[in-house]
């Protein structure tokens, strides 16, 4: 092999593993800042519908009482200010919204009602509201509401794997580490080389 073009394959490789440590790093650094959604403590585990939406900025929402197949509060999560307006809206037969968790004390519906009916509900307090349709509890029907800011959290970012900056390593410090020792071996071995072959007399003549 000419010198010329080992140096060549041995600047491509170490380019290639650079560009793909700065690409790890740039993707875990995305992973690790995840994202959050408010902790509902379980409430809605399992609840029919399913539907999480951050809201906040938004001055109204419209909820869905019955959507989803009749037996869900559409979002079923929802995030929202403080002084958000919550238009409960019944889009099937025979639900009613009655609070479970309530820091600002804001009222229910407790008739049941049909299709076709709505109303609203100013969130002026901030915390955690849980809810639900009590003939359809059991089914689950039961929806949440944060409120504000100053609400417990969950991250979004993954599931239990550990990954290296959990373990306390620094991603980006890490790759580049590894990119360093494989440039110092390849300079190593490129210098083995030299000392031992020498200038081939062919080298860059083409001939």
């Amino acid at each position: 092999m000419k010198r010329r073009d080992f140096m060549r394959q041995a600047g491509g490789a170490t380019a290639a593993i650079g560009a793909g440590a700065t690409a790890t790093a740039g993707t875990a650094a995305a992973q690790e800042g995840g994202g959050q959604q408010p902790d509902f403590g379980g409430y809605t585990d399992g609840a029919e519908g399913g539907e999480y939406l951050d809201a906040r900025g938004e001055s109204e929402v419209t909820v869905e009482v019955g959507g989803g197949g009749g037996l869900a509060f559409l979002p079923t999560e929802l995030w929202i200010d403080t002084g958000t307006t919550v238009v409960f809206d019944w889009v099937s037969d025979g639900h009613n919204v009655l609070f479970d968790d309530n820091p600002g004390d804001v009222s229910g519906h407790e008739p049941l009602e049909d299709e076709g009916f709505s109303f609203e509900v100013t969130f002026e307090s901030g915390g955690i509201y849980t809810y639900y349709c009590d003939p359809h509890r059991s089914l689950g029907m039961l929806g949440g509401i944060a409120v504000g800011e100053d609400v417990p959290t969950v991250s979004t970012g993954g599931g239990g794997r550990k990954e290296l900056h959990d373990l306390g390593v620094a991603i980006q410090a890490h790759w580049v580490g590894a990119a360093t020792i494989l440039g110092i071996i390849m300079s190593v071995i490129f210098t083995f080389y030299l000392v031992k072959y020498g200038e081939s007399a062919h080298t860059g003549t083409g001939r």
